[in-house]
């Protein structure tokens, strides 16, 4: 079965006023999860919001199909923290699409978003101020959040930031399985190697300092020279039950 292309890239050169990455193709199809990894500032963020249409091409074609719809989640520290809104309300903005003319929820969109926290183990959480939330607990909320937009297309950057390692790893074993249950496409964007390559079906490596751009299935980009060309370090990966681990050796190539 030949799944639905979601968002294209062709030949684009992305950057904000001046090239930071490409000519670079690339396509995001209905039950991909992809796995977007390289060092901090290599690109990724840049990558994925040209994906969404925040930031256009400098150069290049952005093709979306029609009627879909795009979350993005950003990264936790990115939003500001004296939000002066509960752990509810603030889920509650992702569903601004659907409240019509007047722009006020509905019982609806209060339903959706209560589906969510029950299903990410929020309910206990809804009334408490966005604020005074652990890390952790925020970044489940701001998941909750693009969840109730009930998108196709859904950006996560840092879903597992502030998460110790049993939170983040169940946060991220949830994802797999909720791209197997919708049929979504999903961009997992992590610094963290071994966390996205245990869930995600394709690998895009990416480091703008030194031209790489690589995409394709997992198992063929976790090749030890594919990402000691990526993070300029020897790198040896393997897996042990169902999970990647990584080893970096600190000598260089």
């Amino acid at each position: 079965m030949v799944e639905q292309t979601l968002i294209t890239l062709e030949n684009a050169e992305l950057g904000y006023r001046k090239k930071l990455l490409g000519p670079l193709s690339f396509s995001l199809a209905r039950g991909d999860l992809w796995g977007v990894v390289g060092p901090n500032g290599s690109g990724k963020t840049t990558l994925a919001k040209t994906l969404l249409g925040l930031l256009p091409p400098l150069r290049g074609q952005r093709l979306k199909q029609g009627g879909i719809r795009c979350a993005y989640a950003p990264q936790r520290h990115r939003l500001n923290p004296d939000y002066p809104l509960s752990a509810f309300e603030v889920a509650l903005m992702g569903r601004t699409a659907d409240w019509g003319r007047f722009g006020r929820p509905r019982a609806a969109d209060r339903r959706r978003v209560e589906e969510e926290f029950s299903r990410l183990g929020l309910s206990d959480l809804a009334g408490r101020m966005f604020r005074n939330l652990s890390g952790g607990q925020q970044q489940r909320v701001l998941i909750a959040r693009v969840l109730a937009a009930d998108p196709d297309v859904l950006v996560l950057d840092e879903p597992s930031e502030g998460m110790d390692l049993s939170g983040g790893a169940d946060v991220l074993t949830f994802l797999r399985g909720l791209d197997r249950e919708r049929r979504m496409g999903i961009l997992l964007i992590s610094h963290h190697l071994d966390d996205v390559a245990s869930v995600a079906n394709r690998l895009c490596l990416i480091n703008h300092r030194t031209g790489l751009f690589e995409t394709g299935p997992r198992d063929e980009l976790m090749q030890a020279e594919k990402l000691t060309r990526l993070y300029g370090r020897r790198v040896h990966a393997h897996e042990c039950n169902g999970r990647v681990h990584i080893d970096v050796f600190s000598e260089e190539p």
